[in-house]
Parts: C-alpha cells; structure tokens; sequence
C-alpha cells in the first residue's frame, strides 16, 4: 500500500551508476524507491543506506530517511550518520518534513557532528542566522557572522534579501552539526527561542555587487 507520507518529487537525473550496487536499485523517484524498500521489509545496512540516499536528489533525502525509519528499517546507529546529511542536502530542510518528524529523527539518531555521534557542547553557543524576518525561526544556524551575512543579503535560491539574527542556544537545543560545506552549520530546535536582530543591524539587500 503505497505510503500517504511520501510526497514525489520530479527532479532526478539519470544515473551511469549500475544496477543493484549493494542490493539497493537504480530507482531515482523517492516515492518508487521507498516503496520498493518497505515492501521487502530488509533492515538497510549503513552502507546500503548510503547508496539508497544518494540515489535521490538532495530535496528527497529527508523523505527517505523518513520513511524508512517510521517503517524501521534502519537501526538508530545508521540513522545517525545520515540525520544531518539528509539535513544539509535539502535545499529547504524544514520544508522537507513536518518539524515533528525532524525532531524524531535527531533524537533517535542522538546529537551529531559530521555524521558522528558525539556528547553535545556543555555550554551555550551564540548563533546567527541569516533570513528574512519570517523565517528567522528556522532550523538552520551557524556559529559565523560572515557566513549568516551572506544569506542574510539573499540573492540565491531564491531567498530575499534579510537580516542577521542571532540567539543564546542552550546544549539541549542542539540537533546536529555540520561543516562540510564550510558553514559551521548548527541545526537547532528554535521552539520558545528568543530571537533577536544583531545590534545594530539593518536588512541587508543585495544590490548585485
């Protein structure tokens, strides 16, 4: 029975990869692809699990990963070095899933860095987060002013120009951490969290320069 959660996506590219590598098929249509996995009911392995993500485009990865742990077929171990891949590939994380399921995820996967399961930080961490006013509340943080002033400006995918905020994050808040992509990204649980403009800061816009 096809699953009411799974929400297709229509941008996969043809793979050159070749068939059944780990046992995972060359499917590339999130819906299809889990489809074929819940239906034989096989505990992914982690490296299976691997090639069943990366089979699909970034925006899905949650979609996956989502599915195949409600229908537990990945064991928590493996879940945690994937949580906050799939995370950092969407181009919009917390669109991707309902905030219930993300936070269901990361606490069964347990606090991570780089896909490592590691104890979270003992203290708060300042934060900032580039965006408009609107979505300042979104999961997506980072421990550096520059790399939030550049999203703050917008002018890529399709973000409008912001501000930079920043906020006080107790360890409990954290979810994940990723610096793959150079970001120093933080992933935190936002509910309740007080939000504030950086001192002094105006909305940046960018003027194409």
């Amino acid at each position: 029975m096809p699953d009411p959660q799974l929400q297709p996506h229509h941008s996969a590219e043809p793979s050159n990869e070749p068939p059944d590598d780990l046992d995972i098929p060359v499917i590339l249509e999130v819906v299809e692809l889990a489809a074929h996995l819940i239906n034989r009911s096989d505990t992914l392995t982690t490296e299976q699990l691997a090639v069943a993500l990366y089979r699909v485009p970034g925006d899905d990865m949650p979609v996956l990963l989502d599915a195949l742990h409600r229908h537990q077929l990945v064991t928590d171990h493996a879940l945690s070095g994937f949580v906050g891949l799939a995370w950092s590939n969407a181009e919009r994380p917390d669109l991707a899933l309902p905030r219930d399921r993300w936070r269901t995820l990361f606490a069964a996967a347990g606090y991570t860095e780089d896909g490592r399961r590691v104890p979270r930080p003992t203290q708060p961490l300042r934060l900032y987060r580039g965006s408009v006013a609107d979505r300042r509340d979104d999961w997506s943080w980072t421990e550096s002013r520059d790399v939030a002033r550049i999203y703050a400006a917008g002018g890529f995918g399709g973000r409008l120009p912001g501000a930079i905020w920043t906020a006080l994050v107790e360890p409990g808040r954290l979810l994940a951490r990723n610096t793959d992509r150079d970001e120093a990204e933080c992933v935190i649980d936002t509910v309740g969290l007080a939000i504030a403009p950086v001192s002094g800061g105006a909305v940046l816009v960018d003027h194409g320069t």
